[in-house]
């Protein structure tokens, strides 16, 4: 309990400096940026995002889960780094075809150093060494911050960004490596059996990153450049008040993995801790919304307002979500939790597409809302199917 306490404090702070940082950072480009420009920066950001969940293929949670059983620095690390440097020279020769001569080709060179930062805060994190993600997490998070400063405009922007990503994984790796004994991360191994073994986790992370990104796309595509700035300046904001979950179930996944009496009782505690925050989080962004936005952004995203104090309310659903699929994840159940998330996905694009159009900027928070909601009932009643099967078939036995 005290080792759990531990590493959730210190996830918990790495989660705040970093999601404080991010902020920050989003706020000194808004600022920089014209609404429409940062609005562009988004979706790139947004794509780019999806490029480093699609080249990571769920290999970080099943890395983490992997070497807690086995309690040692497992050879799979040379498979994982081989298979994420092999997909993200993949993304990057599509985006080359799809969009030479744009930022984000710049940018999505970045997917290359993420490849060796994500197994190294992977690693980190199965042996509970969360001070040294929460260092790492703090650098990263002021290197972004130097970037911003520095940047211009959208090409200046996103290569300040590659060249902090390059600096950031060179110094995390000589930290993990003066820190775990016998850890390197060569030489490179055969990925391909890999492909099987984490295709599942590939799907869900994919799933829910996708889902998390939709609203931007959307808005993007159907509203413009400047509409998907201010709704991206309201989504920031929330995901940025969403560092407790991170922190705790990060905490969690490699105690819950295990399966002991003692982590299911810690499992309830932090759900009920959770929910208990994000209802409070909630009503203050419903109340202070207009102090929020103006600290933050400035007049310009005086239009935020509104949707920032309805957007807050998402928060309670989504804590549901995240530990319902954490601990799918842990019974081994991805599979299940990928046919959730995929229908997950189809009920949020089908409430973008309906809303949108009808209710112009504000049916993208009513559809981010209302999407959250149908997709904790859903995840709610997979459970508890889940849990009426595993009793019919104990009283069997």
């Amino acid at each position: 309990m005290n080792s759990l306490r531990r590493n959730s404090l210190h996830l918990l702070l790495a989660r705040v400096t970093a999601q404080g940082l991010a902020i920050l950072f989003i706020a000194i480009i808004a600022r920089r940026l014209e609404i429409a420009s940062f609005g562009q920066f988004t979706v790139i950001g947004a794509l780019v995002l999806i490029g480093n969940t699609f080249t990571n293929f769920g290999t970080d949670t099943y890395l983490i889960r992997e070497i807690a059983r086995e309690g040692k620095v497992a050879s799979l690390i040379h498979r994982t780094l081989a298979l994420q440097l092999l997909l993200s020279a993949l993304w990057v020769l599509i985006t080359l075809i799809i969009a030479p001569g744009s930022p984000i080709l710049l940018y999505s060179f970045s997917l290359f150093p993420l490849a060796i930062f994500s197994v190294i805060t992977a690693t980190l994190r199965a042996f509970e060494r969360m001070d040294l993600v929460w260092t790492l997490s703090l650098l990263n998070g002021f290197i972004q911050i130097i970037a911003g400063v520095l940047s211009s405009d959208i090409w200046t922007l996103c290569l300040f960004l590659l060249i902090g990503q390059i600096i950031t994984s060179a110094l995390s790796y000589w930290i993990c490596f003066a820190s775990i004994p016998n850890f390197s991360l060569l030489p490179l191994d055969d990925p391909r059996p890999l492909l099987k073994l984490t295709l599942p986790f590939a799907a869900l992370t994919f799933l829910l990153v996708l889902s998390q990104r939709l609203g931007v796309l959307t808005v993007s595509t159907l509203l413009g450049d400047s509409p998907t700035g201010i709704f991206s300046s309201v989504v920031r904001i929330v995901d940025g008040l969403k560092l407790g979950h991170y922190a705790i179930l990060g905490a969690l996944l490699p105690v819950i993995s295990r399966g002991t009496q003692e982590s299911k009782q810690s499992f309830r505690k932090g759900f009920i801790l959770l929910t208990g925050l994000s209802l409070l989080m909630a009503i203050g962004l419903s109340l202070f919304p207009r102090f929020v936005i103006l600290v933050l952004y400035g007049d310009r995203f005086f239009s935020a307002i509104n949707l920032l104090s309805l957007l807050g309310w998402s928060l309670i659903p989504y804590t549901i979500s995240s530990f319902i699929s954490y601990d799918l994840v842990a019974r081994g159940r991805e599979v299940t939790l990928v046919k959730a998330t995929a229908i997950s996905l189809v009920i949020f694009l089908v409430l973008y597409l309906g809303l949108i159009p009808i209710f112009d900027l504000q049916g993208a928070i009513y559809a981010a809302l209302v999407g959250e909601i149908m997709q904790a009932v859903l995840f709610v009643i997979i459970q508890k199917r889940m849990c009426c099967a595993m009793l019919r078939t104990y009283k069997d036995n």
